[in-house]
């Protein structure tokens, strides 16, 4: 048994929380007894759940594996990861779900995962069974999934009672304007060769399918304020629709290129300041759903290259939370919002059992938080296999300073406590 005293929940209000066998059991105060922990001098928030990150294993372990990524992810306050299925081999059926399943076991948090969509396996989405969803690259990204053709789609949304997750850039614009802009040195380039209309017009295809099919639709990392205006339109008209975006789009723009090169290079990409502006807005509004990394690291080594060569990508599992509650101490978000973007909605959303609140028979996935602490992102800080940070030298108000996994405290105030490990998330309601 475990009892968390003093809790300062989002709302403001202060209870005790106990913990047994990995669940919460009760809720008021005052509790006692097992191990107590004191977190008065925090506030306590359920895990977060970043429902999109790249932890590069198979094939990229270079990069990004299981040990090093959710280090970072337990470092930065979340407890729950899904992963997307551009692996080497790519996760497109039961055999490559199977090798992941074997490499995520050595996690300090826990997760689950996509399956990827081709034009030739549906009938392994028809028979795979304890996923989070299906993910469709409309246009190209990192790897070789790639479903771009409006029939291709159409005839995999006509498969009922699948989740699905796009990444929505229109593919024949990409390679318009890739051969009209050619291998430019600038590395703003990268913005005009997925120009905001490639984002766009995914989107309007997409959604014009979905409302053919009735197919249920989650828009991954919006970049743009046109696209969250189809969105929302869409919504209103009876498309199950959704949406995430990632902390780059909400956090750096255009700008960035002049300092930090193909190191800000991403899929989409950096937009504009009032992009910024109108994410930001849609986030805080409930336009947007929820936030998600779209954790993608990559070398120093690799990013170091020609701009049209350096892969797309950044980490961001470590510094999303922060950011946020930054955000919140600047008065662009209230923390009962965070609360649901980063734990309430990806529960819902995809359907994880027992995920995503700090009620009775839910499980103790736990985050607390230090709203006063100011510290610089630093790369020594980093724990992330790529060693570096988008966001270095930035000074953030409010941590995470506890991390709490099915009971078990797996980071706190700077140490990891690797003996214990994450679980595979499990599917339905609590």
């Amino acid at each position: 048994m475990t009892t968390i005293k003093n809790c300062r929940l989002a709302a403001g209000n202060v209870t005790d929380i106990q913990i047994e066998q990995g669940v919460i059991v009760k809720i008021g105060r005052p509790l006692s007894g097992g191990d107590e922990i004191d977190t008065r001098h925090g506030t306590v928030l359920p895990g977060v759940i970043d429902a999109h990150v790249h932890f590069r294993e198979p094939g990229g372990e270079h990069k990004e594996d299981w040990a090093t990524g959710s280090a970072a992810a337990a470092s930065g306050g979340v407890t729950t990861v899904l992963d997307m299925p551009n692996t080497n081999p790519p996760t497109v059926d039961e055999p490559s779900l199977a090798i992941k399943r074997e490499r995520a076991q050595q996690s300090l948090v826990n997760y689950g995962f996509f399956l990827g969509a081709t034009t030739k396996n549906s009938e392994a989405i028809k028979t795979v069974r304890d996923v989070a969803g299906v993910k469709i690259y409309v246009g190209s990204s990192t790897g070789n999934l790639l479903v771009s053709e409006d029939d291709d789609i159409e005839k995999l949304f006509a498969i009922p009672s699948i989740q699905w997750v796009i990444h929505a850039e229109d593919e024949s614009r990409i390679r318009e304007n890739s051969r009209q802009i050619g291998r430019s040195e600038d590395p703003a380039a990268h913005s005009q060769i997925r120009d905001p209309q490639t984002a766009v017009e995914a989107v309007r295809r997409v959604i014009a399918l979905a409302r053919k099919t009735n197919a249920r639709i989650h828009i991954c990392h919006v970049s743009t304020k046109e696209e969250l205006s189809f969105i929302d339109a869409a919504r209103h008209e009876g498309v199950a629709i959704t949406c995430e975006v990632s902390p780059h789009h909400l956090f750096l723009n255009e700008a960035a290129y002049r300092m930090q090169f193909t190191f800000v290079k991403v899929n989409p990409p950096i937009r504009t300041a009032e992009d910024n502006a109108a994410l930001i807005q849609g986030l805080a509004a409930g336009t947007i759903d929820i936030v998600a990394t779209d954790h993608a690291p990559h070398t120093r080594e690799e990013k170091n290259q020609h701009p049209i060569d350096a892969p797309s990508g950044m980490p961001e599992v470590e510094t999303s939370l922060p950011l946020l509650l930054n955000l919140v101490n600047h008065g662009g978000l209230t923390l009962e919002r965070l609360q649901q973007i980063t734990a309430e909605r990806p529960a819902e959303l995809f359907r994880l059992r027992g995920k995503g609140r700090i009620a009775v028979g839910y499980d103790a996935d736990i985050t607390v938080v230090d709203m006063q602490k100011k510290q610089r992102v630093s790369k020594n800080m980093i724990r992330s296999k790529c060693g570096w940070s988008p966001y270095e030298g930035q000074m953030l108000t409010g941590w995470p300073v506890m991390t709490m996994v099915n009971g078990n405290v797996v980071y706190s105030n700077g140490t990891l406590n690797d003996r214990f490990k994450g679980k595979e998330v499990m599917y339905g309601k609590v």
